[in-house]
Formats: C-alpha cells, structure tokens, sequence
C-alpha cells in the first residue's frame, strides 16, 4: 500500500562520481555576489540537465488520510528517457518514460500502467517527461522573458506570466529565482480549478552542476510530498531493470 501512495503523489506533483550534499546558499562559493534581475533569469533560462545518467537515494514523506508517513527510495534518471524508482529492499518499482507510467509491486503481487494523461488527470495540468524531469531537477519548464519581472524581493526575483499556454492550457506561471546563483526557489502553475506548486529548499553540486536535494510539492495549498534527497550521484552508465511477470494482476489506481 506505500508504494501505491507513493506512485499517486509522483505522479501527482511531477517524477560516476559521488557528491557529498551541502548546500548552495548566498553564503559560499560564488554566490556570495548578487546578480540582477535581468542576469538572473537569462541564467535560469539557460540552466539546462548536463548530466545524462543520475543515481539518488532518498526518503520520502507523504500525506496518507491526514497522517505523514515515510519511504526510503532510490532514484535513477535517464536524461530525457526514463526516471525509475525502486522502493525500500526492492519491493515496488515505478518507471517514468515518454509515454507512459508503470508499476509493479513483488509483495502483493500486482501491476499498474498507463499512459502520461494519467499524470495530467491527476494534477489537473497539460505535463509531459521533459516537465516532470525538470521539476525534480529544479529546472524552468518554460523560459521566461525579461519583462516578466514581477516582484523583487530581498532574496528573490519574481517573474509571472499571466496567461501562458503550458501544451494546451492556459495558466498563471510564476517563478521565484535566487539573485545569488540563479537556482529556482520556487514554482508555480495556477488555473481557474488547480494551483500547484513546488518549492526547492537546498541545492548541491553534482560535476559542477547544482541539483535540489529538498523538494516539497503542494497541491491546492497542501502539501502533500517531501523529497530529501540523501545522496547524489553521476554515473557513465546506468541500469534501469523493469519487468513485470507474467502471472501479476492488474490494478488501478
């Protein structure tokens, strides 16, 4: 039953060498210095995944009728291809590509797929494998134009479009983008019926690019996941293994 919530509030909010995680704050590095508005989304525009093949353990928090609960999972991403997910000792998987959603559970004995709408059904928005990757990457899902500057404040540019069309749908977009080193703060996606929204509490340094390692999702002003990654890694290669048996029983979620 944790896998199946787990899968849900994926779907819902979205889904080499070793990086130990600290954080990317106005405090170190290069972001000591404070950049302007206009630099800081021609940055965030041009911010793009360079790593082809991630690996990531992490533990989840998850609302399940009001109660939060929590999973260990590891995370593997195949740039542009597939994000997998393979639950505590292997005992549930999930896997994410282009078109479709799948899910299988060893214990109890049953599967689920799908195609991507499922995804859009659930979060009430038009999304596709390129957006929910970015999301975890803490990557824009669009660019946004110099003019769309909304709102400064102390530690963050604001930008919004009013009516923007994410696919087929009109929506209120906003981002919130650090002056200090260009990452997203926070982002979100507004119609008449839904708000979503994801903000990124840390980030870290994975072959010199910066990765979040605290993800939280809201939906309609809940919060209802909590990422924390635990540790992060490149790899040259990577294994995706997914097969569901043949005797499984197919369910819906």
């Amino acid at each position: 039953m944790i896998m199946k919530k787990i899968i849900l509030l994926l779907s819902i909010f979205f889904l080499g060498s070793c990086s130990s995680l600290y954080n990317v704050s106005k405090n170190n590095n290069e972001s000591s210095r404070k950049f302007t508005a206009k630099k800081s989304i021609r940055n965030a525009n041009n911010n793009f995944n360079s790593i082809d093949y991630i690996q990531a353990k992490a533990k989840v928090s998850y609302r399940d009728n009001n109660k939060i609960k929590s999973n260990t999972i590891t995370i593997r991403i195949s740039a542009d291809e597939k994000i997998w997910i393979n639950a505590s000792l292997g005992a549930a998987r999930i896997l994410i590509d282009k078109d479709s959603v799948k899910y299988y559970n060893k214990i109890e004995k049953n599967y689920f797929t799908s195609d991507i709408n499922y995804i859009n059904e659930k979060i009430g928005f038009d999304s596709n494998f390129e957006i929910l990757q970015n999301l975890l990457l803490g990557i824009l899902i669009h660019k946004f134009e110099t003019s769309s500057l909304y709102k400064k404040t102390e530690d963050s540019f604001i930008y919004r479009y009013e009516k923007f069309t994410l696919n087929s749908k009109v929506v209120q977009s906003t981002v919130s983008i650090s002056p200090y080193n260009f990452r997203v703060l926070k982002y979100s996606l507004k119609d008449q019926n839904n708000f979503f929204e994801v903000s990124y509490d840390d980030y870290t340094i994975v072959d010199e690019q910066i990765l979040p390692i605290k993800i939280r999702f809201f939906n309609n002003g809940l919060e209802n996941l909590y990422i924390e990654f635990k540790s992060i890694s490149s790899l040259e290669k990577i294994n995706i293994p997914f097969r569901i048996p043949k005797n499984y029983k197919r369910i819906k979620l």
